[in-house]
């Protein structure tokens, strides 16, 4: 899996928040790294090259992977600077806790972040997500994930 980290590394370059951890692999074709913290996470996806789901961010925008469940289209939260571009954040709501097959009843909510970082060809997906549908008393994950986008910088190629 170095490769998929490499590969993330080579393309930008950013701070890890202080007691996150980092973890490389793949979604969906591309190339990802999470970093983490308990129940929070940060993802770096880069998408757009051979073998991804999506050719462009156009697509990934419309794609099922922007959108909260029921398919209902991710809102449109603020401006931000991130890899040296203003991007849109947006919010959707995921799942983070189904029923149990045999059994009915809700689901449990959270919202994620993201944001789509233009890179050449390709592009990154940025995206902030706590694991739990209440929030964390102890630690501010979105202000590590404010804080991450500011130093967030695409390499020159």
């Amino acid at each position: 899996m170095a490769k998929t980290g490499e590969l993330i590394s080579d393309l930008s370059q950013y701070t890890i928040p202080q007691g996150w951890t980092s973890e490389n692999g793949l979604t969906q074709g591309d190339p990802r790294t999470v970093l983490s913290r308990d129940l929070h996470a940060i993802t770096i996806r880069l998408a757009g090259g051979q073998g991804s789901r999506y050719k462009t961010s156009g697509d990934f925008l419309v794609g099922f992977e922007a959108r909260s469940s029921g398919g209902k289209p991710a809102e449109k939260l603020e401006s931000a600077a991130a890899g040296g571009a203003r991007v849109i954040i947006y919010r959707r709501k995921v799942p983070v806790r189904l029923p149990p097959p045999d059994a009915s009843g809700p689901a449990e909510f959270t919202t994620e972040e993201f944001c789509v970082v233009p890179a050449g060809k390709r592009f990154f997906v940025l995206k902030y997500s706590y694991g739990d549908s209440v929030p964390d008393p102890q630690y501010n994950g979105k202000k590590a994930w404010r804080d991450f986008l500011k130093t967030f910088k695409l390499k020159k190629q």
